[in-house]
């Protein structure tokens, strides 16, 4: 691995450790920007959001003015493959809610699946897909749930090298 690629893991690994303190700091604006304009987001169950405007429009109604480290979102393991300009990476998810103090905090285990893109010199994240493993309401998620892991995601990418 050469000393671009390793530099180009730490930038997707730092915008994506900013995407998450984007949700826990309740700004939406700033994590919108870490999108290309095309950008979109899909989280299932939750709804997609396709492109910069509606992503801030989206977290906006979820985050603004709201309290700060109400939830951790944690993103762990990351598996990153960079092809020149473009890149795809998964990650742990462990999200945590903080709001009740007599309640576990572990809500969801899920694998972010992403896409990402090198723009004017800068990686923004193309396209985001939370795939959901456990939920503290439905427990573990079986492949018969819509909510399933995918199996092309127990696959290595075609892009690692």
């Amino acid at each position: 691995m050469d000393l671009q690629t390793l530099l180009d893991i730490e930038s997707i690994k730092q915008l994506r450790y900013t995407f998450a303190w984007c949700l826990e700091t309740s700004e939406p604006d700033k994590l919108a920007d870490l999108f290309t304009k095309d950008g979109v987001i899909d989280v299932g169950p939750w709804g997609r959001m396709d492109g910069q405007d509606a992503i801030r429009k989206g977290y906006g109604r979820a985050y603004r003015h709201g309290e700060q480290f109400t939830a951790v979102h944690a993103v762990t393991n990351p598996r990153i493959f960079v092809d020149g300009e473009n890149a795809t990476g998964t990650w742990y998810l462990l999200d945590c809610s903080l709001r009740e103090k007599d309640v576990n905090p572990l809500q969801i285990v899920g694998i972010y699946d992403e896409k990402y893109r090198k723009e004017a010199g800068e990686w923004r994240i193309a396209h985001l897909h939370l795939k959901f493993l456990w939920s503290s309401h439905v427990g573990h998620i079986s492949e018969d749930n819509p909510m399933s892991l995918p199996r092309h995601i127990l696959r290595k990418p075609e892009t690692a090298g």
